[in-house]
């Protein structure tokens, strides 16, 4: 999300208090969204003057995209925070159904009692994740969407090795014909509110890979390192850490992807069991087409696993990767004194 300028601040706290328009609600909302109590850190005053300073305390600390989501979320009719919403591209569009309500009850398990704090959190794993895309030479797009990948490292994206296949020749293309696309996000009421940003793929620059009927993700450098760039809030993109535990069995599991082509959607569900112990494990998040490479999260948002594909037999259950499988594999191969994905960097 951008910095806000004044103009654009008057215009957010003007639709804030459309929704919130007494101080027991905006001091709840700041509560709830910030873990931060309204007067002690921002003061008494007109509500007004109270909203604008609160948007300058988010503002300074990063922290206006949590504020905002979850003024949108707990006022889903209001038409005014819907127009920001829009215009801000403030959140991934939740998959309905059984998903409507994830963020109760996977926080339930996630050992954080701050659901601010778990929030922001979810902005900032957010920001590593991209849609892969090929190029479709003298097709009607310039590319089409293939997958979803995310940072590892300030120029490395981690995703499939199958994303990266060529159809039907069993061998990985060339990295240069793909792209990895940030930020590409819908408004709450699911339309596009963001464009992405759109980074190739370097030359020759898949650094470590495992075949789709072993581990299957690979490494692939980007001619940028967009990892280090500075967000519109001052605060670096960052990239993901691979997690060094498992998933156990029922335990909940959070999706961060780009199914069908679509804009940056979440999904919540819980990991069944394993199919290959150690290695391989099956999951309930809903995901589809473009969904493979998508990061598997814990209840905390630590990354424990990459999502692979749908059982290919029974096509009843989804199944993962997990990342401790892969940090062990990349441990065989890469020097133990430096640091693994340093080591691709």
């Amino acid at each position: 999300m951008k910095t806000l300028r004044r103009p654009e601040l008057e215009g957010v706290r003007d639709a804030l208090l459309s929704g919130y328009n007494r101080w027991n609600d905006l001091d709840e909302l700041a509560a709830f969204a910030l873990d931060i109590d309204l007067e002690v850190e921002v003061g008494q005053g007109a509500l007004r003057t109270v909203a604008f300073d609160l948007l300058k305390f988010t503002e300074a600390r990063g922290w206006t995209e949590a504020l905002l989501r979850q003024a949108v979320a707990r006022r889903s009719g209001n038409p005014d925070l819907q127009a920001i919403s829009r215009g801000l591209g403030l959140a991934p569009a939740p998959f309905a159904g059984r998903n409507a309500g994830y963020e109760a009850r996977v926080l339930q398990h996630s050992g954080l009692t701050s659901l601010g704090r778990w929030s922001r959190r979810q902005i900032e794993c957010e920001r590593a994740v991209c849609q892969i895309r090929r190029k479709t030479p003298g097709g009607k797009h310039e590319y089409e969407p293939v997958g979803t990948g995310f940072l590892v490292a300030r120029a490395r994206v981690m995703t499939n090795w199958h994303v990266f296949e060529t159809p039907g020749s069993g061998r990985a293309g060339a990295s240069a014909d793909f792209s990895a696309c940030f930020d590409y996000r819908a408004a709450e009421d699911g339309s596009v509110a963001d464009e992405g940003i759109s980074v190739d793929f370097a030359a020759d620059a898949i650094l470590d890979a495992s075949h789709r009927d072993e581990l299957d993700y690979v490494v692939v450098g980007l001619k940028e390192g967009i990892g280090e760039a500075l967000m519109p809030d001052g605060r670096k993109r960052g990239w993901l850490a691979l997690g060094t535990r498992s998933f156990e069995k029922d335990e909940a599991l959070i999706v961060l992807q780009h199914p069908a082509g679509r804009t940056l959607e979440v999904s919540a569900g819980a990991v069944t069991g394993w199919h290959k112990p150690g290695a391989g494990f099956e999951h309930t998040a809903e995901t589809d087409e473009g969904s493979s490479g998508s990061p598997c999260f814990g209840a905390d948002w630590t990354l424990l696993g990459l999502h692979h594909r749908v059982d290919p037999i029974t096509g009843a259950r989804n199944r993962g990767i997990a990342t401790s499988a892969i940090l062990d594999r990349m441990g065989a191969i890469l020097p133990p004194t430096i640091g693994l994905l340093e080591a691709l960097d």
